[in-house]
C-alpha cells in the first residue's frame, strides 16, 4: 500500500510539474474590427483579449458593419470557452456601456444595439487579468495601472496583481457601480489625450506615460495594448505595449514572443 501511494505521490507531483511546464498564454491586443485574431482558435492554450473590439480605423477598409460581425465572433468564440478565453474592457468599450461619451470612430448607427449587447453579456468581460509565468506576477488591463491612479482611488499602493484584478472586476458585478466607477476613476487621462489628470486609468494610459517617468508597479510585470505601435511590441524590463495588429504568446519562462 505504501509503494502505490509512493507511486501515486510521485506521479501527481509529474503532472503538476508538466502544466507549470507547458504553462503558456496568448495575448491579443487592440481588434478593432481585425480578423488576425482568428488564428487563436486553432489553439487549447488560454487567450486574453487586451480589449477594443470594435471602431475600426477608415484606412484599414474594415466597415462599422464588418467589425460588428467580428466582434459578436469573439463573443461566441467567448461564449464557446468561457473558461479559456478572457475578453477585457478597452475604451473603446466605455463610450457603448455609457453613452454619455463619443470617442474617435464611434459606431453612432450602432450604438445602441453594442450598448444592449455588451450589457447582456458584460459578465463575459473583465478589467483585469493577471497570471504567473517563469517567476514573473503579470497583470494585464487595456492600458496599464499607474500607482498614483490607483492610490488616489483605492488609498493603497497596488503590492499584488491578484488584489488588483479582484478591485477591478468587482465593478464588472453590477452595472450602476460600474457606471459611476467609469464617470470616477476610468473616464481619467492626461492632456495627451484631452484631459487633466496626472496619469490615465487603466483604460486610457499612454506609452508615454510609462517612458517619461516610473510611476508604476515594479514588482509586477504590466502587459496592455491602447497605444497603436507601427510595426512591432514595445517590450521593456517592467512593462509590455503590444499593440501591433499581431498575437503573442508568453511562454512557460515568461518570455514574450510573438505568435
Amino acid at each position: 500500500m505504501k509503494t502505490i501511494t509512493k507511486i501515486a505521490t510521485i506521479i501527481c507531483l509529474m503532472l503538476v510539474f508538466s502544466i507549470s511546464i507547458n504553462a503558456q498564454i496568448l495575448v491579443v491586443p487592440d481588434v478593432h474590427g481585425r480578423s488576425f485574431w482568428k488564428d487563436v482558435k486553432s489553439t487549447e492554450l488560454p487567450v486574453i483579449f487586451l480589449g477594443d473590439y470594435l471602431d475600426p480605423y477608415s484606412k484599414e477598409g474594415i466597415s462599422q458593419e464588418e467589425a460588428l460581425s467580428n466582434f459578436k465572433e469573439i463573443l461566441e468564440f467567448k461564449r464557446s470557452n468561457p473558461n479559456r478565453v478572457t475578453l477585457l474592457i478597452g475604451n473603446h468599450e466605455i463610450h457603448y456601456l455609457d453613452t454619455f461619451y463619443n470617442f474617435s470612430r464611434k459606431d453612432t448607427l450602432n450604438a445602441e444595439y453594442i450598448h444592449d449587447l455588451i450589457h447582456s453579456n458584460l459578465q463575459m468581460f473583465s478589467l483585469a487579468a493577471h497570471a504567473d509565468l517563469g517567476g514573473k506576477s503579470f497583470l494585464f488591463t487595456h492600458a496599464g495601472i499607474h500607482e498614483s491612479w490607483w492610490t488616489k482611488h483605492f488609498k493603497q499602493v497596488p503590492k499584488e496583481a491578484s488584489i488588483i484584478c479582484d478591485t477591478l472586476n468587482a465593478y464588472i458585478e453590477n452595472k450602476d457601480k460600474l457606471g459611476n466607477f467609469i464617470d470616477n476613476a476610468l473616464m481619467e487621462l492626461t492632456k495627451a489625450r484631452g484631459g487633466e489628470d496626472k496619469a490615465g486609468s487603466c483604460v486610457w494610459a499612454d506609452l508615454d506615460e510609462y517612458d517619461k517617468n516610473t510611476d508604476y508597479p515594479k514588482n509586477i510585470y504590466q502587459v496592455f495594448g491602447h497605444t497603436k505601435l507601427k510595426k512591432k511590441a514595445s517590450i521593456k524590463k517592467h512593462f509590455a505595449d503590444l499593440d501591433c495588429r499581431k498575437i503573442f504568446i508568453i511562454t512557460e519562462k515568461g518570455k514574450i514572443k510573438e505568435y
